[in-house]
């Protein structure tokens, strides 16, 4: 910036220099010529040669004009980062009042005896023109700008029902975590949240609406809660200024730092200090920053609880983007068959399961075709997840083609079935004794830590006609246990056992 300013200050410098000296040769050199060669007398060659000489000099600023402008141009250009063409825009047009002035000075200009008046009338006309839309366009953005950034009041003829409605995901944060959100100190969480919003759509095949960012000066100065339809469902604390290092199980080196639980798995983790990051790196720590932390443990919170962001006014949203590349699908299907309602039930049954829904037009042809035979939704449900079974076993798959999964003893099944055919309306105990439940909910247990410690997945494997029946018996305890059937598994699935549930006394 500077050596291209001291640069052109120079040239500049110099023209204005020549200029001088040439206006003063011209002139001298003139009037010695006129007097001592033409025999004219001293004021007629005063009067001719300096006339002569304004109009020379007059003309030669034309060129020194463009220089000094080009001069100006590249000075100013040497600390923009806009384009050329913005500049000179920003710069000549974005102040009215400027714009103003020019067309007045034009307009005077117009009105002075032997000026064209024409040409000056029209500039002026179209820097006025120019000038009042540049203030109406700064005095909409003032409008947007209030709007956004200072709080409304009711007005007397406003509804009260504007403040019923409630966010479908809000996040709350503490005083110390705006740092997160704000650009302007680096604060990256909103770029984060529009990725991982993506991502649960190619994951889940929904749409997450829009999460509502607000601070809470109630709060701790770093902690954060996350809320779904007004209930809050995670709550963490942040230490802004640290890093938090996560122990994946295969490191026994412990590192000094505040011992915590990450929050989206549950691993042991350490907050730890900017100093000390490459020193947990290398003992094979996890290390991210706060703001992947919040991101990763609100994307893990979404994905647990995506049936419950499921509405009809989402499901509808679904079947009509759906309908602009398979129309035939759906018009089968909605209304004659099936309701939105229903629909959102069997796709809500699918999420809480963490079976994702992207695969709509399986789901929907399958719909269609036992819509006929019941309208049971969980019926319903066990039919589309039978045809999604490649889906299924894709998501709970060890490995190519083998599942590790825990089995039901036989007596178990049969107790089930019997207390199914007995019963009209299916609980969540399937009308067992307290007893059985417990040693069931005891057997599940034992069994899931088995397979974690083995390090799979807790996947139970039981036969279709109590799948679903036996999910409802143990959701509420295991939650993140999947249980599937034989029967919504591919034939060239390996279905290896690594645990067994069992009951000491089926009567």
């Amino acid at each position: 910036f500077y050596g291209a300013m001291d640069g052109a200050s120079k040239f500049v410098r110099g023209d204005a220099i020549a200029g001088l000296i040439i206006t003063t040769i011209n002139i001298v050199g003139g009037l010695i010529i006129g007097v001592a060669q033409l025999k004219m007398s001293l004021n007629q060659a005063v009067h001719t040669y300096t006339l002569l000489t304004i109009g020379d000099g007059l003309v030669s600023q034309i060129p020194a004009l463009l220089v000094s402008t080009s001069a100006g141009i590249v000075v100013t250009r040497a600390a923009s980062v806009d384009h050329l063409g913005a500049d000179v825009t920003s710069q000549l047009f974005s102040n009215p009042k400027a714009l103003f002035v020019a067309a007045g000075t034009l307009m005077v200009f117009a009105i002075t005896p032997g000026l064209p008046t024409l040409p000056f009338v029209l500039l002026a006309s179209v820097v006025a023109f120019i000038g009042y839309s540049a203030r109406h366009t700064l005095e909409l953005e003032k409008e947007v700008e209030e709007q956004v950034t200072e709080p409304q009041l009711p007005s007397p003829t406003e509804g009260i029902e504007n403040y019923l409605q409630v966010d479908a995901l809000e996040l709350e944060i503490g005083f110390n975590l705006i740092a997160l959100v704000d650009p302007e100190q680096g604060g990256d969480l909103f770029e984060r949240i529009a990725s991982l919003r993506k991502q649960l759509a190619l994951e889940l095949g929904i749409i997450v609406p829009p999460i509502r960012v607000r601070d809470n000066l109630q709060l701790n100065p770093d902690e954060y809660i996350i809320k779904i339809r007004g209930n809050e469902v995670a709550r963490y604390e942040i230490y802004m200024g640290h890093y938090l290092a996560m122990n994946p199980g295969s490191v026994e080196e412990e590192i000094d730092g505040i011992q915590v639980t990450e929050p989206a798995f549950g691993l042991p983790a350490v907050w730890i200090k900017p100093e000390q990051k490459a020193e947990a790196e290398l003992a094979g720590y996890t290390v991210v920053e706060p703001s992947a932390v919040l991101s990763t443990h609100l994307m893990e919170v979404i994905r647990k609880n995506a049936d419950k962001l499921l509405g009809r006014q989402e499901v509808k949203q679904l079947l009509d983007n759906l309908k602009k590349d398979y129309p035939a699908v759906v018009e089968e299907l909605v209304p004659d068959q099936l309701s939105i309602g229903a629909i959102q039930k069997v796709l809500q049954n699918l999420l809480r399961e963490h079976i994702p829904i992207r695969d709509l037009v399986t789901i929907l042809e399958t719909l269609a075709d036992y819509a006929n035979v019941t309208k049971n939704v969980d019926v319903l449900t066990e039919y589309v997840r039978y045809a999604l079974s490649d889906t299924i076993a894709r998501i709970f798959e060890d490995e190519p083609g083998v599942i590790h999964a825990i089995t039901l003893d036989a007596s178990i099944e049969q107790l089930i079935t019997s207390n199914l055919q007995k019963q009209k309306q299916v609980t969540s105990t399937l009308g067992l004794p307290p007893a059985i439940v417990e040693q069931i909910h005891r057997s599940v247990g034992e069994s899931v830590e088995n397979a974690i410690a083995q390090g799979y997945n807790p996947v139970i494997v039981c036969s279709p006609a109590i799948r679903a029946y036996f999910r409802k018996l143990i959701e509420h305890a295991f939650p993140d246990v999947a249980v599937l059937s034989f029967g919504e598994l591919p034939a060239e699935v390996k279905i290896v056992s690594i645990g067994k549930v069992r009951i000491q006394n089926a009567n």
